[in-house]
């Protein structure tokens, strides 16, 4: 599912902007209810339950009601509400396309190769294809993986030379845990895989339905007396989906898919991360507050960014620790920089080195190289 471009004609196999909705061109036939012309509604109807008010007002100041001139006052306030509460809708709607990933994401937390001009809408959508994406990929490695481990427990030797002696498979018990595991993970995926799809017909029908139909009609009944709480429902509920939902998950997609610090980038980073020892750093112009990072000048001096004290669990506050560096070879420098408790010493090992990538590895201790 991909997004519609703004003014297609065709948008059976795409997902509908807001803004496309709104203009009428994501649907075919029937054409879209135009949700503007629902504003002369509502307006006829907030006219309508004024005029009945004016009545009852006038019959409870006649008669001496008290109890009804109390009811009539009470939904006289509940009028100016919806009022307030069409007005201020209306203006949300129109505003839904402005409503970009940067009034709540900082640029550290964008979504890699996604910038900050991107809609809330855009980013929900590309957050479910993204995870389309990487959920097909664990399931295709752990279908790799399972055949793999199933083939090493199905080896059988035959020692029976004389038709006397052992035939097992020494493997099968060591598999069979292993066997376990990989089928448990593949269940998990697989209910991911499809409770993702939900997640994304139930946004598809969040734009479309609400925006046409939902909070149109939960306007228009808010403004009755018998149909107001009917009304509220329905508003409170497309509010929900059409604003909370996409920007939960922006956010959402910021703290995983970020560029700098998101853990389910890819199955090949995740597999970069937990099992080689190596370790991946981007260029920046500047050291992000946030996060581990190091500057190398040309003068020799050395500026590490990592943990400001001796707690590692999460929030961890950074600081900048000054030091020194030295090339021991092309390859292999020598540090000598500050930390919260002193002055360590070790090596890093470039491991690869491009315009935009820094693949290294520390070395402490018994891991230190001495050659030149």
């Amino acid at each position: 599912m991909v997004l519609c471009e703004s003014g297609a004609e065709e948008v059976k196999n795409c997902l509908c902007r807001p803004d496309g909705i709104l203009d009428g061109i994501c649907c075919a036939n029937p054409p879209c209810p135009d949700f503007w012309s629902w504003a002369g509604l509502a307006g006829v109807a907030i006219m309508v339950s004024a005029v009945i008010l004016a009545f009852l007002y006038m019959w409870a100041s006649i008669f001496r009601d008290n109890n009804l001139n109390t009811y009539v006052k009470q939904e006289l306030y509940e009028l100016v509400v919806t009022i307030i509460l069409v007005v201020f809708l209306y203006s949300a709607v129109a505003a839904m396309s402005d409503i970009t990933i940067n009034f709540f994401l900082p640029p550290g937390l964008y979504p890699e190769d996604v910038p900050g001009s991107t809609t809330i809408y855009e980013a929900a959508a590309m957050y479910f294809q993204q995870l389309d994406t990487d959920m097909a990929v664990w399931l295709q490695e752990n279908y790799i993986i399972n055949m793999y481990i199933d083939q090493i427990a199905s080896v059988t030797p035959y020692a029976r030379p004389l038709g006397v002696g052992l035939v097992a498979s020494p493997l099968a018990g060591l598999a069979s845990p292993i066997k376990q595991l990989l089928y448990n993970m593949s269940v998990a995926l697989s209910v991911a895989f499809i409770m993702n799809y939900a997640q994304l017909a139930v946004y598809i029908f969040s734009i479309y339905g609400l925006l046409n139909y939902y909070l149109p009609i939960g306007i228009f009944l808010r403004a009755f007396t018998p149909t107001r709480r009917l009304g509220g429902t329905l508003i409170g509920i497309a509010v929900a989906f059409l604003f909370v939902f996409p920007t939960l998950y922006t956010l959402t997609y910021g703290m995983f898919y970020n560029k700098d610090a998101g853990p389910l980038v890819t199955f090949k980073t995740m597999v970069r991360g937990y099992v080689d020892d190596v370790f991946w750093l981007d260029r920046s112009e500047q050291l992000d507050p946030f996060k581990y990072g190091f500057t190398i000048n040309d003068d020799g001096t050395f500026i590490e960014r990592k943990n400001a004290g001796w707690c590692g669990t999460p929030p961890i506050s950074y600081d900048n620790f000054e030091g020194t560096w030295e090339a021991v070879s092309d390859s292999l420098l020598e540090i000598t920089v500050g930390y919260w408790g002193g002055t360590m010493t070790y090596q890093i090992r470039i491991v690869s080195l491009d315009g935009d990538n820094l693949a290294i590895r520390y070395l402490y201790a018994e891991d230190r190289a001495q050659a030149r």
